[in-house]
């Protein structure tokens, strides 16, 4: 034995172990195409990219697959998709490179095979279709560099009944500017770039304007790119003009956009204006801005888009729904709502989920809910760091939602949609196979809802009311809410309307999902819009002065001065305990407003003092409805009158002195006697 031990050390160096096949950091794999699906006369292909990002040759390279046995349920297809196979192995196959790849150089590998030739599973006569798991690997130089786990689709048959499929595509970016307006040059530089997500997103709709999509696109979105476009501050202190190449690109996205989305394939739904989600708003005590977030996203993807969004079709940021918030949706018009199934207590389910429309009732509401596929959502919404090789999982977990049920599929739905837009590099690739997908019908969402064959079929479904939150970022909003309204009610139209939308969308965009992981950005957006208003506000002032009465009543004048440089109205009311106001304590007055400098505006208020002497009179600003005090002041009024209780008093108590020295003079005169 230990003179065999010698050669089997060596047989043992030679191999490689599995333990020691670890990536590397100086080489990179990523998959570039894929086949949608294979057939017995469709070969499986797919392409794979390998980069070297070392100092040396990189050499002996190859590509290997290994086909495991069709899955039978979507839970099995996802633990293979998560590097958890479990079907036996059927065939393993691998491509070599001729050459070396050469220090920065990338090469790709590209592999096709007729699976017939692989496995006697794939002939024709014995093929069965189905979702097949495959593991691809890379080797270098004996050394196994990466192994991904992916699957694909095989029709030993065309499918004689596809399934419908309904993609929910937010089209929507985050806020890219401070509270103040103010852009991040760099950040903008790289969203407008050719490969930038603004950029691939609408390329990405423009190569697939005749497929049935439902966009959802915000209205900050649109705002955003037509504030690039007109010339914008940075934060390098310098403003972009709208002549600037950059300003020239955004000009030329909105434009491309407003393209793509009037294809006639698409189907434009009502979201939120920043992404925010309804139920969240109206359980926190923010139902007016609710409503706001739909009205004005409405407004803005039509005017930024040039098209109106379907006023029956609502997408919420977090797709959610509850009995408080269908009274917003009712009210707006919603009747279609694309749900989290989380949302839903008890639907009617095939087998991998929610695939019939649902019917929701609120009290005296209803709704048609489509429950969206939540495993696809995950797989989708991940950050990927091969995106093709996630379009090519996505691509078969559609596949498998059709063969749970493949004979009654005309009556059933799948629902993909992602929250925040999804990445066009994994969304790109996945179109182009699901658009000519056998086992896929894609329909548009109001399309879907008025097939008979897709109606409820179980009872409708009873909403709760979500919990309120009351943490630091809900009263952050509704205290940037309460000032910005405030300043919203003291301007006079159209004076301000500019600077109050500005802060309306800060408040707006505070509240988008975007920071549901982040609140702290939230919480410094509805703070700063909070304080802005305020800042507008406290430059209405009462300046203190001393008025001197020389009479009874009098006239007091009452000085607003107005440094906000917008038209503002308010109410001004006077409160004393020692001042009677004869006509009214209350006033409504306008003043004008400069762009600099400051406005005064006069308002003369009768006044009748009660008692002599100094005492102070507050002097309340108020709005024009007197709900909501914006500052106050106060003025000293100081009477050197004598009121008629005092003359009384003093006469009267002249008179008691005067009767008594008459008496006590009369009593003091001597008696004068008779004669004797």
């Amino acid at each position: 034995m230990l003179r065999r031990f010698p050669a089997i050390l060596a047989i043992l160096l030679l191999v490689p172990l599995p333990a020691l096949a670890q990536p590397s950091d100086d080489v990179a794999v990523r998959l570039i195409s894929f086949s949608g699906w294979a057939a017995t006369d469709r070969p499986l292909q797919v392409s794979i990219e390998v980069r070297n990002a070392g100092a040396t040759p990189l050499g002996d390279v190859r590509a290997g697959l290994t086909i495991r046995e069709r899955v039978r349920s979507r839970s099995a297809l996802r633990a293979s998709l998560d590097g958890n196979p479990s079907t036996d192995v059927l065939a393993v196959t691998t491509e070599q490179l001729d050459g070396d790849i050469a220090p920065g150089a990338a090469a790709t590998i590209p592999i096709e095979r007729d699976l017939g030739s692989l496995a006697t599973s794939f002939r024709a006569g014995r093929a069965v279709s189905g979702v097949y798991p495959m593991t691809l690997s890379v080797q270098a130089g004996g050394r196994q560099i990466v192994q991904r786990f992916t699957a694909f689709v095989f029709l030993a048959s065309p499918p004689e009944t596809p399934l419908n499929m309904v993609w929910i595509v937010p089209v929507h970016r985050p806020l890219a500017a401070d509270a103040g307006g103010v852009y991040d040059r760099a950040a903008v530089a790289r969203e407008l770039l050719p490969n930038g997500r603004i950029a691939s997103t609408i390329a990405m709709l423009a190569a697939h304007q005749t497929t049935p999509l439902t966009l959802a696109p915000t209205g900050s979105l649109g705002d955003q790119l037509e504030d690039l476009a007109n010339g914008f501050p940075t934060d390098d202190g310098k403003s972009v003009p709208a002549t600037d190449p950059l300003a020239r690109s955004a000009a030329d996205l909105l434009a491309r956009l407003r393209a793509a989305m009037s294809s006639p394939a698409f189907e434009i739904a009502t979201a939120t204006y920043s992404r925010a989600s309804i139920p969240f708003l109206d359980a926190n005590g923010l139902s007016p801005d609710a409503g706001r977030q739909l009205a004005f996203g409405r407004e803005r993807v039509t005017k930024a888009f040039g098209r109106a969004p379907d006023p029956s079709l609502f997408v919420d940021g977090a797709f959610g729904l509850d009995a408080r918030s269908a009274r917003t949706y009712a009210a707006a018009g919603g009747r279609i709502l694309v749900l989290d199934p989380a949302t839903v207590h008890d639907p009617v389910e095939g087998r991998f989920g929610p695939d019939r429309i649902v019917e929701l009732h609120s009290s005296t509401l209803t709704f048609d809910g489509l429950v969206l596929d939540r495993p696809i959502r995950d797989r989708l919404e991940l950050p990927s760091e091969d995106p093709v090789l996630t379009a090519m999982g996505v691509a078969a977990e559609t596949a498998g939602s059709y063969f749970e049920r493949p004979g009654v599929a005309s009556g059933r739905m799948l629902v993909v949609a992602t929250a925040p837009a999804p990445e066009p590099a994994v969304v790109g690739p996945l179109l182009d196979v699901l658009a000519q997908a056998p086992w896929l019908r894609i329909r548009t969402a109001s399309n879907v809802d008025a097939e008979p064959s897709l109606r409820p079929s179980g009872d409708p479904q009873r909403l709760d009311v979500a919990p309120s939150d009351g943490g630091a970022r809900t009263r952050q909003s509704r205290a940037a809410r309460r000032q910005v309204d405030i300043f919203g009610r003291v301007l006079v139209k159209p004076s301000g309307q500019e600077e109050l939308a500005r802060l309306d969308r800060i408040v707006l965009a505070s509240e988008s999902s975007d920071y549901d992981r982040h609140s702290s950005t939230a919480i410094s957006l509805a703070r700063k819009a909070r304080e802005l208003a305020r800042h507008h506000l406290d430059r209405i002032a009462v300046p203190p002065r001393r008025v001197t009465l020389t009479s009874r009543g009098g006239q007091v004048p009452v000085t607003i001065v107005n440094r906000s440089g917008y038209t503002i109205r308010l109410r001004v009311r006077l409160d004393s305990q020692k001042v009677t106001f004869p006509t009214g304590a209350a006033r409504v007055i306008e003043v004008p407003g400069k762009e600099r400098g400051t406005s005064l505006g006069t308002l003369p208020f009768a006044l009748e003092a009660r008692a002599a002497g100094s005492f102070p009179v507050v002097v309340r600003l108020e709005t024009v409805d007197g709900d909501d005090v914006i500052g106050s002041g106060e003025i000293l009024v100081r009477s050197t009158a004598v009121s008629a209780v005092t003359l009384m008093a003093t006469a009267g108590g002249a008179l008691f002195l005067l009767v008594a020295w008459a008496r006590r003079a009369l009593s003091r005169r001597p008696k004068t006697g008779s004669a004797a």
